[in-house]
């Protein structure tokens, strides 16, 4: 089952066919568990949810306190974290729905848009910039600019329209945490570039329209071919009266 190479020890191929089995096994056990628990309706069981920023400041919270109210037997755990590492975990099987941006990466993972979004450029509310409503890439010339860390989808798909406009951007600052950005571009001379709705109740800064629209979708992922449980099916009809209702 095993080498052993120096210190180290790794899997013969042998053992790495008896490791997908046993996998898949438990993956297996865990559906069996999911079906038995249905017969007894949403008086029990267990949720888990992996979201990005987007829906931990903005939907989640409101979806989040009317399905512990209508089913206050289930367990909810909420994972955050950047997209990509939300599509690992609903691949593995860690989680049961994602909350991210699309679309996913895999191939094994399906999706539904609940939402549309706009990049925009953001500046403290003091910058000489603040006054502007909308600005083209090539208008941001040598402002500094403070960006999500690469790898992010919003980094992503801000270096392909950076590169389709021809534009170098003149990058001070890369961060993972939004928060923490938005803190230092309020503080400060430097602009980003996020979400509209994730500054949209913040009067100490100011966000711009880009002029090339940059926009993307956003919306709920699971792992293909899986089961899922009473509990992930409710919210899943929950969040998405609540995007209707909320118009997004």
């Amino acid at each position: 089952m095993f080498d052993r190479v120096g210190r180290r020890v790794r899997l013969t191929e042998a053992g790495q066919l008896l490791l997908d089995h046993a996998r898949k096994a438990i993956r297996e056990v865990d559906v069996s568990k999911e079906a038995v628990a249905e017969l007894l309706g949403l008086r029990r069981g267990a949720l888990r949810l992996g979201t990005t920023q987007i829906f931990s400041q903005y939907l989640l919270p409101m979806s989040l306190a009317a399905y512990i109210s209508a089913y206050p037997e289930i367990h909810v755990e909420v994972y955050w974290g950047i997209s990509p590492e939300v599509e690992r975990r609903v691949l593995s099987g860690d989680i049961d729905l994602g909350l991210c941006f699309l679309p996913p990466e895999s191939k094994d993972i399906q999706y539904e848009a609940l939402l549309s979004d706009e990049v925009v450029l953001v500046v403290s509310k003091k910058h000489p910039l603040a006054a502007h409503k909308a600005l083209s890439i090539a208008e941001l010339g040598s402002l500094p600019l403070a960006l999500l860390s690469t790898g992010m989808s919003t980094r992503r798909l801000l270096d392909l329209q950076f590169a389709k406009s021809g534009f170098s951007p003149k990058i001070l600052l890369e961060m993972n945490d939004i928060p923490a950005l938005l803190a230092v571009v309020a503080s400060g001379g430097a602009g980003t570039m996020v979400s509209s709705r994730l500054v949209a109740n913040r009067p100490d800064l100011r966000s711009i329209t880009i002029k090339e629209g940059i926009r993307r979708s956003a919306g709920i992922i699971t792992r293909k071919e899986r089961h899922l449980s009473a509990a992930a099916r409710a919210f899943l009809e929950l969040i998405k009266i609540q995007c209707q209702r909320e118009k997004v």
